[in-house]
């Protein structure tokens, strides 16, 4: 009887496939029922050719695909978790992958590592791929996990690069610059589902979260309407990210390496533009290398 040791980054999938085995027939002689939950170290009774039958004198049901968990409060998880059954990667994002992803995170590594293992699970960024592309965005959309909030705080001849169209001189730059609050009701003002500059929506609704959730309209999808700075607290930053990511299908888009045209679809999808398009493929393929499966010794 051959053994198979469950090493980090593999999936039941690729194991049956390394052993010329269907997941199905794998996960029926391991009586496992949640293909999707492999542990690093676990033992697999491995044997190469067609499908096996169960053990005597119990029948053991094929293993279906299991229903997406529940999120935790405020947000929920798609109902149809992406990947097929068995595609789930063993062991999840150690702090010292983090650290080869977001080198200059410092401290924030140890703040965050828990809850983005979590929100990865719960919205199904469940392969080393997904994984990395994720990754890979909040890098840039955090600074590497030390923004968490939007900095409004501005001089004035930064207002005239970052927005030109709305601020064409220092002149016109001049009233906002150094003060965060007018700035996002000004900028903010009338997008994103909120009021006028005079409601005061566009800085109570500033960028906040791993993925910088701005506007009113989209913190009542992520469910921080009448708390928005909840946002800004890992657990919460970590699980509207995820909700964020599952919800714009970029699962799907994201389940195979992607080459730097399409990694950029994917950034324009998450940024609405091409701020950092740089910074986001250097942190991608950082994720790619510190997330590769172990070796075999």
């Amino acid at each position: 009887m051959k053994h198979h040791v469950v090493r980090r980054g593999e999936s039941l999938s690729a194991i049956a496939r390394r052993h010329g085995m269907r997941w199905q027939d794998l996960a029926r002689i391991n009586r496992l029922y949640d293909p999707d939950r492999l542990s690093v170290g676990q033992r697999l009774i491995v044997e190469s050719g067609p499908a096996t039958s169960a053990p005597p004198g119990r029948t053991v049901p094929v293993p279906a695909a299991r229903p997406a968990a529940p999120a935790p409060a405020p947000s929920d998880p798609p109902s149809d978790p992406p990947g097929g059954p068995g595609d789930a990667v063993a062991g999840e994002v150690t702090e010292a992958q983090l650290r080869a992803i977001m080198p200059e995170a410092g401290g924030q590594v140890g703040r965050f590592i828990g809850p983005l293992n979590t929100a990865m699970r719960v919205h199904g960024i469940n392969t080393n791929e997904r994984r990395a592309a994720f990754l890979a965005q909040i890098s840039a959309e955090s600074g590497q996990l030390r923004n968490v909030e939007e900095n409004l705080n501005y001089s004035a001849p930064r207002l005239r690069v970052v927005w030109p169209r709305r601020f064409p001189t220092i002149e016109a730059a001049a009233p906002y610059a150094g003060n965060p609050e007018a700035l996002g009701n000004h900028v903010y003002a009338d997008r994103l589902g909120n009021g006028d500059e005079r409601s005061g929506d566009g800085y109570r609704y500033r960028g906040r979260g791993l993925m910088q959730t701005t506007g009113r309209y989209n913190y009542r999808v992520a469910g921080f309407e009448n708390d928005p700075d909840a946002l800004a607290r890992p657990v919460t930053a970590a699980d509207s990210a995820g909700l964020f990511w599952a919800t714009n299908d970029l699962n799907r888009r994201t389940a195979t390496v992607l080459d730097r045209e399409d990694f950029n679809t994917v950034s324009r999808m998450v940024n609405g533009g091409n701020h950092g398009s740089e910074e986001r493929w250097q942190a991608y393929r950082r994720a790619l290398r510190a997330l590769q499966p172990a070796s075999e010794d």
